[in-house]
């Protein structure tokens, strides 16, 4: 048995591992269609290029390239290492990377793109957390709608973002399912439908409606569903902020949609009253995005954990006992 298991550890010391300048090499051929165009990209001379991707060929005794006109395409063989070679070298980036944050450990930044109420009302909590891990990290949050968010994370501006109900616009994108809430209609204790138990849709006929503007999503689901139901609000006023919509809706100047958790603190106080709607379809779904092909440093898979752990520990108590 030892017999076999040495010979077996000699054979994998003899195969000689992939030279990743190789690999670098024929991933760029391969990206330009051009020795020349690749020789550029690298800084290198057009015959170093040749020479590296010959030398691969010798390796592993296939051809990669063939010519096609004036332009190359790759083989089959070739096809299947650009591939591998693709992943492998995306993967050692992100190693490089995740090492690099071991230079002056929990030194670095974090930036998250968020709503405007999440920022507010969630956040906080899962911040003072991060800081207590990672005091030396520089975190930043950018409050807007979810798919402006999406679009400065395509730009690099920022790293996670939390963002509900974005769909066909992020599958280009990593995500996590956080959690799921429901618009529900809010309004004072004095309101005649403060009676009810929950809100048919028709109620709200010939009511002021308060929505945040500013193209936030949730507008969106709350318009689209008056209108498929035929309910004709007797205003729809766009107020710009989930404060502005509360205080407004406690003076009794309107009512308007929101998930339990923004409104958890004037519920308890008993200042707002908040019913659902019957078979309202008015689910939004929280996920955590993050670049494709991105492996999250150690900053974000923490903060990532902290939000998921977030929705466990705070469901039932707090800003999220009624989420």
């Amino acid at each position: 048995m030892n017999g076999m298991a040495n010979a077996s550890y000699s054979h994998a010391i003899m195969i000689a591992p992939l030279d990743t300048r190789q690999l670098m090499t024929v991933v760029a051929v391969a990206r330009t269609r051009s020795f020349t165009e690749a020789a550029k990209s690298l800084h290198l001379t057009q015959s170093a290029v040749s020479h590296a991707v010959k030398a691969l060929e010798n390796d592993i005794g296939h051809r990669l390239f063939e010519r096609e006109g004036r332009r190359i395409r790759p083989t089959e063989p070739g096809e299947f290492i650009i591939r591998e070679a693709t992943e492998i070298l995306a993967r050692l980036e992100s190693m490089r990377e995740r090492i690099g944050n071991f230079d002056g450990w929990g030194r670095g930044r974090l930036r998250v793109g968020a709503t405007p109420a999440c920022a507010h009302l969630v956040l906080p909590e899962i911040i003072r957390e991060f800081k207590q891990s990672f005091p030396g990290c520089s975190i930043s949050i950018s409050p807007s709608s979810g798919k402006q968010n999406i679009e400065r994370l395509r730009r690099n501006e920022v790293d996670l973002v939390l963002a509900f109900n974005v769909g066909s616009d992020a599958t280009d994108l990593e995500s996590l399912e956080w959690f799921e809430d429901e618009l529900q209609v809010v309004m004072p204790p004095f309101h005649p439908l403060a009676q009810k138990s929950e809100i048919d849709l028709n109620d709200l006929s010939g009511e002021t409606l308060h929505l945040h503007g500013g193209g936030n999503p949730a507008d969106e689901i709350i318009k689209d569903k008056l209108h498929s139901q035929g309910v004709r609000p007797a205003e729809l006023i766009e107020v710009g902020s989930m404060e502005a919509i509360l205080e407004m809706v406690k003076i009794g100047q309107g009512l308007a949609f929101v998930p339990k958790w923004v409104a958890g603190l004037d519920l308890t106080k008993g200042s707002l009253t908040l019913r659902p709607v019957v078979d309202s379809g008015l689910k939004r779904n929280w996920s955590c995005f993050w670049a494709r092909q991105h492996e999250l440093t150690l900053f974000e898979e923490t903060f990532v954990g902290l939000c998921l752990e977030a929705k466990e520990r705070l469901l039932g108590r707090n800003i999220l006992e009624y989420a």
